[in-house]
């Protein structure tokens, strides 16, 4: 069936391509009957909350949690972290995925809320590339390991008879050492010595380059070659992929749960992990690192959560799946940190150390505690490779709303004939991240790593979730936002929610962040201390985050508003344009906001079609590309940048626009033309007097009364005059100067 768009582009059903898009040359991204622009949704409900679940539930949870933990006195850092899950990372989460569901945008487009703050969606783009750059290499380290699972008849890591090995090795299982009268504190364990000396060959200092690991590099090659095909075709290809991504992980963990408590020792790993030392909780150090867990943990402040929403239905209960998702990332988190207590507790028994003595903190403690452990149990090649897969997976998921979140927010700012480059900017990212993680699998590449993992996602994060609680709640509306998220699951949060938004979330992070800087420490990756130069490097990764806020709001006052003070700017700029709002006009309706109409180009589809089927919108002398403002056919106001009109006629059939043409030149022009010196130019008369179209469909209206349409653009842009100078328009508020939705 033939369909008529907004600007006149014919189109064909046919030429819908199954993923919703249309062939590159179309002038039109989706081409609906109603109008608007066809975003991707998830196929069922399971696809978005085991994504969610997936991209909170991570590698995070297996190896920094336990780290950070081991890092910050055990049970010293888990009463922070719940106490930050309640009082910071729970309302957020909400606060994302509601955010995102109600406007169905991504990280940068969902802006239009308050266009003055759009630096704060770019700035969740840089964390969101720089862990994506990182986090894949994590994936390349499981890989390696997963390979090396496949040694017979041991493992590679629990033995000293190995060319990489040193003096100081220590053989678990022979209870020995290649060097006999060490002190035990001397002693290195063999799976400590495997992941320096043989994964990473790490050298002395970070400025020592070494060379390049050829092993992890090929592996690096590997993990992204499977990101790219798992995205290939979107959150369509990925919400099936976690179907065994998430679910995976959970059956893992539960067989090395059972495996870790009965090993010896594993009771005072598990005492270290839940007892708090109160001297510890005093300092600010374990609650920044309680804060900074929840964001990597939850992906709060990333854009992926908002990103998943945006994909969700209008009407999705989004409370619901934030309480169902937050609760089980963070007991995934607890769960695992028994896992590797357990074991850790273990492996201080067996070597006569203090379980905060036996194994240097860091990333690799996952790497380090964890394989050992496997290696005690019957058939450990099999385990270990089930393990490293399951770190796979988990690596996967988090990945996949990464990438996800760094390309919807760049197809979202494309035009709509523009967005079915999806593929090639997925592609693109992926190549892009791949020779960027190329510096992090070099020989000094640990040290790289430690640095990204510490300044790339801490104070940014923080910093850019107080901004945008406080723009919600302050400069929107708290009330506001609140009725929103009423109109998509049928009431209002409650008090709870309210003051964490608006007071508790802003003071708290306001304070973690100000005596984060009074008490700062150098960052260092075991006992080596980082130089000055990897410092500037690391502040320039925070700081980028940083000035993208105030940064984007300088070139807005400049170039996005032209008021006469920057007063009047500003206020401007703070206020909701007109595409802010739910995605489709009958959400928009329910929700309160005007309709609008999606932007489509003109110029290509004019040329595309013969000259007695162009769509005659009135509009014949201006270009709403340039945000003139016009009269329609009915008299009403029409322009791209006022949110309060809509047009006559979105999409209809070549008949149906032109007995509409007859109708509003009979009502709207006042004067009875004869049809007889025009008519052949469309149709022609049946034996009453009928008006017959092409098709030889009757008008049902006499010749004597109707006006057949003018095909030629001078006299439509004359009757076009005549009429905006009889017809007075009734007012129309223009949206981005409404302060609240009372006028609907």
């Amino acid at each position: 069936m033939v369909f008529y768009s907004i600007t006149g582009n014919l189109t064909e059903q046919e030429d819908e391509k199954p993923n919703g898009h249309v062939e590159p040359d179309s002038t039109v991204d989706v081409v609906v009957e109603s109008g608007e622009e066809k975003r991707e949704e998830w196929d069922n409900y399971f696809d978005f909350i085991l994504s969610c679940i997936g991209y909170a539930v991570g590698l995070g949870n297996v190896w920094r949690f336990p780290y950070l933990c081991y890092e910050n006195g055990g049970g010293a850092f888990l009463l922070p972290y719940i106490i930050m899950l309640l009082a910071c990372g729970l309302p957020l989460f909400f606060m994302e995925l509601s955010f995102g569901q109600f406007a169905s945008k991504g990280t940068v487009s969902v802006w239009n809320i308050s266009p003055l703050f759009r630096g704060v969606g770019i700035g969740m783009l840089i964390p969101s590339a720089l862990v994506a750059i990182y986090y894949n290499v994590i994936i390349a380290w499981t890989v390696y390991y997963a390979f090396k699972s496949f040694s017979f008849p041991n493992l590679p890591w629990i033995s000293c008879n190995n060319t990489w090995n040193t003096d100081k090795c220590y053989d678990d299982f022979l209870n020995t050492t290649r060097t006999i009268g060490l002190n035990r504190t001397e002693y290195v364990r063999a799976t400590e010595e495997f992941w320096i000396y043989n994964v990473h060959g790490l050298t002395d200092s970070f400025g020592d380059f070494g060379g390049m690991n050829w092993h992890l590099l090929g592996c690096l090659a590997a993990s992204w070659t499977v990101v790219y095909l798992c995205l290939i075709k979107g959150v369509k290809s990925a919400g099936k992929v976690v179907y065994f991504t998430a679910v995976f992980p959970y059956v893992v963990l539960v067989i090395l749960f059972f495996r870790a408590v009965t090993l010896p020792g594993a009771g005072d790993g598990v005492a270290f992990y839940i007892i708090p030392k109160f001297a510890d909780i005093l300092s600010i150090r374990p609650w920044r690192a309680a804060a900074t867990q929840i964001f990597y943990s939850l992906g709060i402040s990333f854009g992926g959560l908002m990103t998943f929403a945006s994909y969700n239905k209008f009407h999705n209960n989004c409370y619901r799946d934030a309480i169902i998702v937050a609760f089980t990332n963070c007991g995934t988190s607890i769960f695992a940190g028994f896992v590797i207590f357990s074991t850790i507790g273990f492996m201080a028994h067996s070597s006569g150390l203090k379980v905060e003595e036996v194994v240097a903190s860091g990333p690799g403690l996952a790497f380090i505690a964890y394989p050992e452990a496997l290696a005690k149990l019957p058939g450990a090649q099999f385990w270990s490779f089930i393990f490293f897969v399951m770190l796979f997976t988990l690596g996967l998921d988090s990945e996949f709303a990464t990438i996800e979140t760094v390309v919807t927010a760049i197809v979202d700012e494309l035009p709509p004939h523009r967005k079915w480059w999806k593929p090639y900017i997925t592609l693109t990212s992926c190549i892009v991240g791949f020779l960027s993680g190329i510096l992090i699998v070099t020989k000094n590449g640990l040290y790289t790593f430690t640095l990204i993992n510490d300044y790339s996602a801490g104070f940014s994060l923080m910093v850019i979730a107080a901004t945008y609680s406080l723009v919600i709640s302050w400069v929107y509306g708290l009330d506001r936002f609140c009725k929103d998220i009423e109109c998509m699951i049928g009431f209002k949060p409650g008090l709870y929610w309210r003051i964490c938004w608006s007071v508790v979330i802003p003071v708290l992070l306001a304070v973690i962040i100000l005596l984060s800087f009074v008490f700062y420490t150098r960052g260092r990756y075991g006992d080596y201390i980082f130089p000055a130069t990897a410092e500037v490097f690391g502040w320039i990764m925070t700081l980028a985050s940083f000035l993208a806020i105030p940064g984007y709001m300088v070139y807005a006052l400049i170039y996005l508003a032209d008021h006469d003070t920057i007063l009047e700017r500003v206020k401007f700029l703070m206020k909701p344009n007109r595409e802010w709002g739910p995605l489709l006009n009958v959400n928009r309706k329910e929700a309160g906001y005007p309709e609008i109409v999606s932007s489509v180009d003109n110029r290509a589809s004019e040329k595309k079609l013969p000259d007695e089927v162009k769509y005659n919108k009135g509009y014949d002398d201006v270009d709403f590309r340039n945000g003139d403002t016009a009269r329609d056919q009915r008299g009403r106001l029409d322009s791209r940048d006022s949110g309060s009109t809509r047009a006559s006629s979105v999409f209809m059939t070549i008949d149906q626009e032109r007995e509409r043409r007859q109708r509003q030149r009979h009502g709207s022009d006042g004067r009875r033309t004869s049809a007889s010196s025009r008519h052949m130019s469309d149709g022609g008369e049946d034996g009453r007097g009928r008006i017959m179209s092409h098709d030889g469909r009757s008008t049902g209206r006499s010749s004597a009364t109707v006006d057949m349409p003018d095909l030629m653009g001078e006299r439509r842009r004359q009757r076009y005059r005549h009429m905006s100078e009889d017809l007075t328009p009734p007012p129309s508020p223009t949206f981005t100067n409404i302060t609240d939705k009372s006028y609907i």
